[in-house]
């Protein structure tokens, strides 16, 4: 396993492209992560000149409620995450690079498994971004804080974790199947934005939350904040079971179609 990082890491180390992509979505995360409270509340204040009541101002980095909040504002950025995924696997289609591993003694397995590693390596960095964040803003931003308070809420985390990984593993499946970088987007676009909304709507709740793009973007629910209390508006403070198990299972699906389409196609 570590020799087929070694070869991935190899081929991505020295791509200029890699590094501009990979940068671009770890400013888009921390400007997302440090601008987010100073961004809300902005947008509280101008609603407040016209709105019956004072909205408040509130923060969004407390221990421990600031694992939620940055975990929820970061799920809106995946689908770049998966745009890097898209082009660079469907780029070892084009430029034949799969077939050359292939003919230089590597079975199809062992390239399917590295990217498939590639792809989980994404996810613990993005993650891992996220950690830290969200350690240095609650610290900086919670009075008095302990352990316990620290971690209270850190099951946001692993389903993090979990969100960016299965929207990933879904974007791998589609360069496997479709090869093309523009066509690999297109497809992922319009399943993920026309498709599965069409789809999800035909079909009842208790039906529509085990789609794909449901269930990842059940996982983490709105954050509860002042404002939606002052309104009465509850959502869910927890991860779901049920939606964390349906993501898994997507995830050992998609890839178990990639490793099965693979095994007898012409390459």
């Amino acid at each position: 396993m570590l020799r087929l990082i070694k070869i991935d890491f190899k081929k991505y180390f020295y791509s200029k492209v890699f590094w501009v992509m990979i940068s671009i979505y770890a400013a888009m995360l921390l400007l997302v992560f440090f601008g987010a409270e100073k961004f809300v509340n902005r947008v509280l204040a101008n609603a407040s000149t016209t709105a019956p009541v004072t909205m408040p101002g509130f923060t969004l980095y407390s221990f421990p409620y600031v694992w939620q909040n940055l975990a929820f504002f970061a799920g809106f950025l995946k689908i770049f995450l998966a745009l890097i995924v898209l082009f660079f696997i469907t780029n070892e289609f084009s430029n034949k690079t799969m077939r050359q591993n292939i003919m230089n003694g590597m079975s199809r397995n062992q390239f399917i498994l590295s990217k498939l590693l590639f792809v989980i390596l994404l996810s613990l960095a993005s993650t891992l971004i996220l950690s830290i964040s969200g350690l240095i803003l609650g610290l900086s931003y919670t009075e008095e804080y302990t352990i316990t308070l620290a971690l209270q809420k850190a099951i946001f985390i692993p389903a993090y974790f979990l969100e960016v990984l299965t929207f990933s593993i879904l974007a791998l499946f589609i360069a496997f199947l479709v090869k093309r970088s523009i066509l690999a987007i297109g497809a992922l676009a319009l399943y993920s934005y026309i498709l599965e909304p069409i789809i999800s709507g035909s079909l009842p709740d208790s039906l529509a939350k085990f789609l794909p793009g449901e269930a990842i973007g059940n996982l983490i629910d709105i954050p509860n904040s002042a404002l939606l209390q002052m309104f009465g508006v509850s959502f869910r403070e927890n991860v779901s079971t049920q939606d964390a198990i349906t993501c898994l299972v997507y995830s050992f699906l998609f890839t178990a179609l990639i490793f099965l389409f693979y095994q007898k196609k012409d390459i």
